[in-house]
């Protein structure tokens, strides 16, 4: 994809900037999951496909009542 090899993102808990290496990313349009450095608040990472072969993180806080796949 993009010649970036570190990804940023915002925790969507507490605003801190998270990163994530692009080799950690497995498969696109699948739920991975991280914590905030920050807060600790678990979070569901959806890589997508950017404009101009860029990746693009959906971020959101993990439900807590599901287990992680």
């Amino acid at each position: 994809m993009t010649s970036t090899n570190h990804l940023e993102y915002l925790c969507p808990q507490c605003g801190h900037v998270n990163g994530i290496a692009q080799e950690e990313i497995k498969d696109m349009y699948q739920e991975q999951y991280a914590a905030c450095a920050n807060c600790h608040s678990q979070l569901e990472l959806v890589p997508a496909c950017g404009i101009g072969d860029q990746i693009n993180l959906v971020v959101s806080v993990a439900t807590p009542d599901l287990p992680p796949r």
